[in-house]
């Protein structure tokens, strides 16, 4: 029995060899910022108040990053630098309209920003470990033309400044100048600023909160595709400077509840995160930045309304099928209320991300759509596995993959390179010998019990991995 045991399983081996592309992508994604954790999930609420004041535990297993948002929180996986919590930040306030710290960044002091900013990093970030570092600025933006209603009041000042300096110009010389001093000021600001955090916190990730960004908000409209227009691809281009500063980029998929149960949401997310792609490979093709996008269990405008599956499908689930390096989930208490959904959703895509990285890639990238404007998703097949919540409130994995599984990753998904060039892995033409391992059957014996060895250890792993609690 055992004998043939083992032959079943190396004859599906064999098969599965069938499915390995013979030439790999030469799309190129960041490699992984933790060893091993081919797609990071972070936890950016503040839940560790659910044990204070409501006595409910919540396992985290799941997230290798966690970090709560409140001002007092130190020392997290997830430091989110607002406003007032790093150095001198100049911009007007939205609820009563004065100036803080200068107003305009123009009117803002550098030496000063930075000198304070300093402690806060010193403060907020105070060990060596890795982790990311946030910076969420939201008040102005430094493209002068992006700072439409309510933010042109930005441009107003910075033209009344130049008037006054200049009281023999017209409004429109007046507004060349402001714009060029405008976007100067803001470009120092935002560039010193992660030059510090960099040189202060070298193992820490830093980037701007929803950068980049592309504005495609217009789904209202009949025949809404979630394109980025080709001007806001063209002012991310002029941000150059960012995100060549930049050691990762934080954009954000958050849903609006016109959205809910819409195909619209995932023609929104994807090109968001395909245009943040685009972006991460400005300095090099070949090592792009890391990507890891914000996302919320809620819809933006109704924070008591959670993201039905569907929704999950078209935020997470797209998220993971391009091939970024993780997702950050933010929000507040509530979080815990919406467990039984998020949670088995979380596994279910981790999981079928691993399975086809494992087999597909052999861990030396990570699987992502053959067409990235497809419905194509990494799910586990439901009728071969099974999320499950024990009485212990804990979730466990049963199931194991078949050749169909890996047959339908195959067809939709291919490997790219983590940033590097992948060993034992090298292009020609297949034509149904071992051309791309060598020439011996040695390699292939090898290959295969890789390949076997993959299937057996993801096999042990569905089957004994406990993830979360349920509160």
């Amino acid at each position: 029995l055992f004998y043939h045991w083992v032959l079943k399983l190396i004859s599906n081996a064999v098969l599965t060899f069938l499915l390995i592309p013979c030439c790999l992508t030469q799309e190129f994604r960041a490699p992984p910022f933790i060893p091993n954790v081919s797609f990071l999930w972070g936890w950016n609420a503040p839940t560790e108040l659910c044990a204070q004041k409501f006595n409910v535990q919540l396992d985290l297993n799941l997230f290798s990053l966690i970090g709560s948002p409140r001002k007092s929180a130190t020392g997290q996986g997830i430091t989110l630098f607002y406003a007032d919590r790093l150095g001198y930040y100049p911009h007007i306030d939205e609820k009563t309209g004065k100036n803080v710290n200068g107003g305009i960044p123009q009117s803002g002091n550098l030496k000063k920003h930075l000198e304070k900013a300093k402690k806060d990093i010193a403060y907020y970030i105070q060990t060596d470990s890795i982790g990311l570092a946030v910076i969420d600025w939201e008040n102005w933006r430094p493209v002068w033309a992006r700072n439409w209603k309510p933010k042109d009041i930005y441009k107003h000042q910075s033209i009344e400044l130049v008037q006054q300096q200049h009281i023999e110009l017209n409004v429109t010389e007046a507004t060349k100048i402001a714009k060029a001093d405008f976007e100067k000021a803001g470009k120092c600001f935002m560039q010193e600023t992660l030059k510090l955090g960099k040189s202060l916190r070298p193992n820490y990730l830093w980037g701007y909160y929803l950068f980049p960004d592309c504005y495609n908000h217009n789904y209202k409209k009949p025949d809404y595709n979630g394109s980025c227009s080709d001007l806001e691809k063209k002012r991310n281009d002029e941000l150059n400077w960012i995100w060549k500063e930049s050691t990762a980029l934080f954009p954000s998929i958050y849903l609006n509840t016109i959205l809910k149960s819409s195909p619209y949401a995932a023609l929104y997310v994807r090109n968001r995160v395909w245009e943040a792609i685009r972006v991460s490979q400005v300095s090099s093709v070949k090592h792009p930045l890391p990507i890891f996008v914000y996302a919320r269990p809620v819809f933006t405008d109704v924070s008591l309304k959670y993201l039905s599956e569907d929704d999950l499908v078209n935020t997470i689930g797209e998220t993971v099928s391009l091939g970024v390096s993780g997702m950050i989930i933010w929000g507040s208490l509530n979080l815990s209320q919406n467990v039984n959904t998020l949670n088995p959703y979380i596994i279910n895509v981790t999981l079928a991300a691993k399975m086809c990285n494992q087999v597909l890639c052999q861990e030396q990238g990570v699987c992502i759509r053959k067409h990235w404007n497809s419905n194509d998703y990494l799910h586990l097949n439901p009728d071969n596995f099974a999320i499950q919540l024990e009485k212990s409130g804990r979730y466990t994995v049963q199931g194991k993959p078949t050749l169909e599984d890996l047959q339908q990753f195959s067809k939709q998904f291919y490997c790219s390179s983590k940033g590097e060039p992948l060993k034992n892995f090298k292009c020609g033409s297949c034509h149904g010998h071992f051309s791309q391992f060598g020439s011996s059957w040695t390699n292939a014996a090898l290959f295969f019990g890789s390949v076997l060895y993959s299937l057996l250890q993801l096999q042990f792993y569905c089957q004994n991995q406990v993830f979360i609690r349920k509160p």
